[in-house]
């Protein structure tokens, strides 16, 4: 069978195969994470309007690494939703400083985000946060039915949802974990709307399938040329697929390409300095016309002050030719008409890829990058402390 570019024999000696099939199986991977959220509805509604009962609430999104850029992701669509104050907190900030982040008297919701559910930080976030808060309700997302995380099913204000088994990566790098999850915190958003969801989730495996199927060959080719930085820039909830994208690359890579990411905006106050001619730039574009008008700006600003410098743009309705884009990812307009949320699924894709086949092109194992070590599947060796109130 061929992954990607490669044979399964080639990858198995590459050390590849399990991140090539985490990729590629991905868009049928979303349809059973909807068809598991489907199954938990009435589950979800109900924990959902005991938690939100409280009129004084707020929605805290956390997870580590990875897992914390899903929060960024979905803050947005959580307080539009919800209409309760939403922010995406890391669990290595909440461990450090829990007090910072949690007011007694208030009621709090925590989403944890988490692969394994396993690392430190997870339950320990859900402690402190315990502890901290008089009146504190969790939702688990985990791809591990076995995980710390997962066992919590049975307390009391908590629920657990957890992902079809094939969410569960086997490999360093957070591929199909990562979109299940993010596909999840989306659904659950809308619970109440679920099955007019459908067409959705339908649209974006069809998309996700395309990107693969006529996009690899292409990213190959970036992954050959002499690449030592690559940015991602995106707004609102795809800010939070940028971060996610800049560190796929950069552990697949084992930091041999430095990675950075940022807003269109927040890109000119300075971090812009980054780019050279060995630098590669992906833009995520939105597809709410007010924000892209934006980050045409910024495009046009950029591509005047390099000419050597790669550009990759991801989404629809522009002209590559006039933008000085080396690379254009596009869909036919199909994703002009879907929730802007819904693209942070999608637009992740190409960094996953791009990252897979620089890993090869140095040299690396795409399953396991770290040839040292420090970089492990799952976070060892953090200690928790206690700490007073």
């Amino acid at each position: 069978m061929k992954y990607l570019n490669y044979e399964t024999s080639d990858l198995e000696a590459y050390q590849g195969l399990l991140t090539a099939r985490e990729i590629n199986n991905q868009p049928d991977l979303w349809l059973k994470t909807y068809s598991r959220v489907i199954e938990e509805k009435e589950n979800i509604v109900d924990f959902l309007a005991k938690a939100l009962r409280n009129k004084n609430i707020n929605i805290v999104l956390t997870g580590a690494g990875t897992s914390a850029f899903i929060g960024e992701a979905l803050r947005g669509v959580f307080q539009r939703e919800f209409g309760v104050p939403t922010r995406a907190v890391a669990t290595t900030d909440i461990i450090t400083h829990p007090d910072d982040y949690f007011v007694k008297s208030a009621s709090t919701l925590m989403v944890s985000f988490a692969r394994s559910g396993d690392s430190p930080e997870s339950v320990a976030s859900i402690n402190f946060a315990k502890k901290y808060c008089d009146n504190f309700y969790e939702i688990n997302i985990t791809c591990n039915s076995k995980g710390n995380l997962a066992t919590k099913e049975n307390e009391e204000n908590s629920y657990v949802f957890i992902l079809p088994d094939e969410a569960n990566d086997k490999a360093l790098a957070m591929t199909g974990s990562y979109t299940s999850m993010l596909l999840a915190g989306i659904l659950i958003a809308d619970i109440k709307n679920i099955e007019k969801k459908s067409s959705l989730v339908h649209k974006i495996r069809y998309l996700g399938k395309h990107i693969l199927e006529k996009y690899h060959q292409k990213l190959w080719e970036l992954a050959q040329m002499k690449i030592e930085r690559a940015v991602f820039l995106g707004s609102g909830p795809l800010f939070g697929t940028a971060q996610e994208s800049h560190l796929k690359v950069q552990e697949l890579t084992c930091g041999k390409v430095i990675c950075k990411f940022d807003s269109f905006l927040g890109f000119r106050h300075g971090p812009v300095a980054v780019v050279d001619n060995a630098t590669v730039v992906f833009y995520l574009l939105s597809n709410d016309l007010y924000v892209r008008q934006y980050e045409i700006d910024l495009i046009k600003s950029v591509k005047e002050f390099s000419d050597r410098t790669k550009f990759v743009c991801i989404g629809d309705g522009y002209h590559s030719k006039e933008l000085g884009i080396d690379l254009a990812i596009k869909f036919l307009d199909e994703t002009l008409t879907l929730p802007e949320e819904y693209l942070s699924v999608l637009y992740v894709l190409p960094a996953q890829i791009f990252g897979f086949y620089k890993s090869l092109k140095l040299d690396l194992a795409p399953d396991f990058p770290s040839k040292n070590g420090m970089i492990t599947r799952v976070v060892e060796g953090v200690k928790i402390y206690s700490k007073n109130m």
